[in-house]
């Protein structure tokens, strides 16, 4: 081989190198902007219960969970996000009413400021009545729902 195909050679394999670390860099780069910080909660009330997930967004909250109601004790659950930890309601969300169950349910909230929710509440309420059974809050960030 020449000295002018030696010299290709070595850029196309500069080139191919350089390639191919980018994609590295770009596969194990930071996270996606989008991927959601989770946090766990579990709210319980004699033989009944709310647990689950949190997972914040953006500019959204979405609680996941397992809600357990018995006939003699029929229950929802109710969750908001707020805009700062020292409150600014974002939205408020509820579970359609469980009497029979585990069910799955899930609550989606909008927290349409830069950054998303703050701090989101959660709760597990009778059937029909606005009361607290167990509540607890979560701040962005945080792994665990408190209990107040």
């Amino acid at each position: 081989m020449g000295p002018r195909i030696r010299r290709t050679s070595k850029r196309a394999i500069a080139v191919a190198a350089t390639l191919m670390v980018a994609a590295g860099l770009t596969v194990v780069g930071a996270p996606s902007a989008v991927a959601a910080e989770r946090a766990s909660f579990d709210l319980s009330y004699g033989a009944t219960y709310y647990r689950g997930t949190i997972d914040f967004y953006d500019r959204s909250v979405t609680i996941t969970g397992e809600l357990r109601g018995l006939s003699t004790g029929c229950r929802k659950g109710q969750a908001y996000a707020f805009r700062t930890v020292t409150g600014g309601t974002l939205d408020r969300g509820t579970t359609s009413t469980v009497c029979n169950g585990p069910v799955s349910r899930q609550i989606p909230l909008t927290a349409d400021v830069a950054g998303g929710a703050a701090m989101v509440q959660v709760s597990l309420l009778p059937a029909g009545e606005e009361r607290l059974l167990a509540y607890c809050f979560v701040k962005r960030g945080e792994e665990f729902c408190h209990l107040d």
